[in-house]
């Protein structure tokens, strides 16, 4: 039994150093571990094989406000698209596509037989497959609701199945000035998929701060029930930073001067004077939290088990060796409901996940054609990991 709402393949001709190539996402590996454990897809190889690239493609599946430009800029030509698949229907992107029904020539087009026309309300020319007909919210609804959804209009009926967010490995949080307690009016949905411009720093601290006063406020009053309910969030953010970096993290709120500031260990440091690898995690994750916290999901649970694609570029930059081997247990664990597509250059994270994919790519102009997945490589040794997966066989200090 497969996860809801995942990507299933993905196909790009004339794109960046990609001819023509294609990807089949496969589900996880272990059937009993499905639902306790995030899907994740890990791709891997040289620099400038198209790492980023696949990425970049993956958001724009799912970019309604065209704040992805990335991938329009590795466009090559009048031939350049994508095909994909997505919760069992086809869709294509690009220049390649100018009619009112997906071409014959499209890459999925014999496996997915019926499409519909064009939809006239969507950019890039998406196409969309029939596919299956039930009440399940499809990327066409998707786009619409992420497009029209105003998070301070209180009479909304909105309310999302699934949800996408992409960031990059250039992340980090820096500390901004805060004058006061404010609500936040901005979408959870902005600049969700541009990557680099993902984690908005002045958003976040506003969100840590609004969060520990009204923690405060519901203690002084009495209700520890909602106390908990605003605590448990940045609880669930520290149990991570603790199974990551074996640290014991606390976010607080400052009085004098007003600041967010963050806890290490029982020592206050305030956020510019964290080390980088730190700051990498907390950003993305933090800024995920919030995000998850601030849309109204279809289904009642725990914001971090809802069904989410998330594209991560760089997972293990700025990480030492350590933290590099804990951080993709730690998120399979924290997003059950995930389906992750990472970007790596790392034996330590390859050699850390169970029941994921590796998708080793080639030097640019040296392959093309299917790119098949293989079991990740738990368990095995690193100098095995650098020879299969990295094609290293040297020993260490021989060019």
């Amino acid at each position: 039994m497969s996860k809801p709402y995942r990507v299933e393949s993905l196909a790009l001709h004339q794109v960046g150093v990609f001819d023509d190539v294609s990807i089949d996402f496969k589900p996880l590996a272990s059937v009993e571990r499905d639902a306790e454990k995030a899907e994740i897809h890990l791709f891997t190889g040289p620099n400038g094989c198209g790492k980023s690239t696949l990425l970049y493609a993956l958001a724009d599946i799912f970019d309604i406000n065209n704040t992805n430009s990335f991938i329009r800029r590795r466009f090559r030509g009048s031939n350049s698209g994508a095909d994909f698949i997505f919760d069992g229907k086809a869709g294509s992107y690009g220049f390649r596509y100018s009619r009112s029904a997906l071409p014959s020539h499209s890459t999925f087009s014999n496996r997915y037989g019926e499409y519909a026309v064009q939809t006239s309300d969507l950019p890039h020319n998406y196409f969309f497959g029939h596919g299956l007909k039930d009440a399940k919210q499809d990327l066409h609804l998707y786009k619409t609701l992420v497009h029209a959804f105003q998070p301070t209009h209180g009479h909304s009926q909105s309310r999302f199945s699934y949800a996408a967010f992409a960031y990059s490995g250039q992340r980090t949080l820096r500390e901004t000035r805060m004058p006061s307690i404010n609500p936040i009016t901005s979408s959870p949905f902005e600049a969700a998929l541009s990557f680099d411009g993902a984690v908005r720093s002045p958003v976040l601290l506003q969100w840590i701060a609004n969060n520990r006063t009204q923690s405060a406020l519901a203690k002084a009053d009495g209700d520890e029930t909602a106390a908990l309910v605003y605590d448990r969030v940045l609880n669930r953010i520290s149990a991570l930073i603790r199974d990551i970096c074996g640290l014991e993290l606390e976010f607080r709120l400052e009085r004098s001067p007003f600041a967010v500031t963050v806890r290490v260990n029982g020592d206050s440091i305030h956020l510019d004077a964290l080390s980088d690898g730190l700051k990498s995690i907390i950003s993305w994750v933090a800024d995920l939290s919030l995000r998850l916290e601030a849309i109204p999901w279809q289904e009642q649970r725990d914001v971090f088990a809802q069904p989410v694609i998330l594209l991560l570029d760089e997972v293990d930059i700025h990480l030492h060796p350590k933290w590099q081997r804990r951080i993709l247990p730690a998120i399979q664990t924290l997003l059950p409901h995930a389906q992750i597509f990472a970007t790596t250059d790392s034996p330590l994270v390859v050699g850390s996940v169970q029941d994921a994919w590796v998708y080793c790519l080639p030097e640019p102009g040296q392959g093309g054609g299917i790119i098949e997945g293989v079991p990740s490589c738990a368990g095995k040794s690193y100098r095995l990991i650098l020879n299969e997966i990295f094609g290293i066989d040297e020993e260490l200090g021989v060019g």
